[in-house]
């Protein structure tokens, strides 16, 4: 949706996703999600100023911390910085926006992110003929739990209930342009038991 993605530190390790121990021990879960966007809406029913605010924080515009597609960011979005002001920016500014939600949902207690995920744009519909603008989205994690808690996050239901200028998809980040067609749950086994070529690099 225009902006640069896949910041320094913005993404768990590999080794924070395994399972550590018992019967899936090595093995992680895997989410992959398709979804659809209101690319119209978002270029057309708004300014770069607002796009700004939705994706990243109201900080951000404030600040002219992000310059055309955040290039200027270079390794980080600077998100961590604004974080704990999201409920003032409810308050405050009657919106929140989409990385301050994702990014108190995507840490545990120790401040480490919990989901190692991806993401690439197309324009195929699924099961029909349509030619429409779509997100293909994989998620690693640990356990799926931990997906569903970032997912909520980024609902801010919590936040719906400070004011009622943000509700599920208005002033509430980009759930107004995004919209989920079909998602999937998998485990996904250690490599050793993947069917997976072997590598021969002698060839």
């Amino acid at each position: 949706m225009s902006f640069e993605a896949g910041f320094r530190g913005n993404q768990a390790t590999e080794e924070y996703v395994t399972i550590q121990d018992g019967p899936f021990a090595g093995a992680t879960t895997k989410v992959i999600a398709n979804l659809r966007q209101r690319l119209e809406d978002w270029y057309d029913g708004q300014s770069s100023e607002d796009r700004v605010m939705e994706m990243f924080s109201p900080g951000h515009a404030e600040n002219d911390l992000v310059e055309g597609v955040g290039s200027n960011l270079c390794s980080g979005s600077g998100i961590d910085q604004f974080v704990e002001e999201i409920k003032a920016d409810a308050r405050d500014r009657g919106r929140v926006d989409h990385a301050q939600k994702a990014a108190r949902a995507n840490r545990d207690a120790d401040w480490k992110v919990k989901l190692l995920r991806r993401h690439f744009e197309s324009t195929d519909d699924i099961g029909s003929d349509q030619k429409v603008a779509s997100l293909h989205f994989p998620s690693l994690q640990r356990q799926i739990t931990d997906f569903e808690d970032v997912r909520r996050g980024i609902n801010g239901t919590d936040l719906t209930e400070i004011t009622p200028a943000i509700r599920q998809r208005v002033n509430n980040g980009i759930l107004e342009y995004i919209f989920l067609r079909r998602r999937g749950n998998f485990l996904v086994p250690p490599r050793r038991y993947r069917a997976v070529p072997t590598p021969r690099p002698e060839s």
